[in-house]
């Protein structure tokens, strides 16, 4: 169980902390995502093609739908911290490396998300995850992120 994390933006210079059961904070500023805006389009960073497989891929596309407006991500640790600022909605990541994963989780937890794989399970940093999986700075984000990865049209 992972109990504490650090993320360091440098081209921003900022730092974000976390520690299970305490919160996530900013430069010592309390985080909470919260849901997305009504009405505007989920913004979610997914995973980079070269760390895909062909069955992943099509998992991904599905976010090509109405109300969703998908991005390349960049860096996994600054994603994380987007969603923890609620700038953005969710990640979708097809990859289960805990160097990656570990201390976003947390983050994004400590603030008020949550993350499914596309089962619907919580990611496991241990690994053997059906993927691709979310993290997502609320429940209903990641349910309906989770659903379309699984191939549910439109989410749940």
């Amino acid at each position: 169980m992972v109990l504490a994390s650090w993320t360091y933006a440098p081209v921003d210079d900022r730092f974000a902390t976390a520690i299970r059961g305490r919160g996530a904070h900013l430069d010592g500023e309390r985080l909470y995502a919260g849901p997305p805006e009504p009405g505007r389009d989920l913004r979610v960073a997914t995973s980079h093609p070269d760390y895909t497989t062909d069955e992943q891929k099509r998992d991904l596309l599905a976010l090509r739908t109405p109300g969703v407006a998908p991005r390349p991500c960049g860096s996994a640790g600054l994603e994380y911290l987007a969603v923890a600022l609620g700038e953005c909605d969710a990640t979708a990541f097809s990859w289960e490396a805990a160097w990656d994963h570990a201390a976003g989780i947390l983050l994004v937890e400590e603030a008020g998300g949550t993350h499914l794989t596309r089962s619907g399970e919580p990611f496991r940093i241990t690994g053997g995850n059906d993927l691709p999986f979310t993290a997502a700075r609320d429940a209903a984000t990641a349910r309906r992120v989770a659903a379309l990865l699984a191939g549910e049209a439109g989410g749940i």
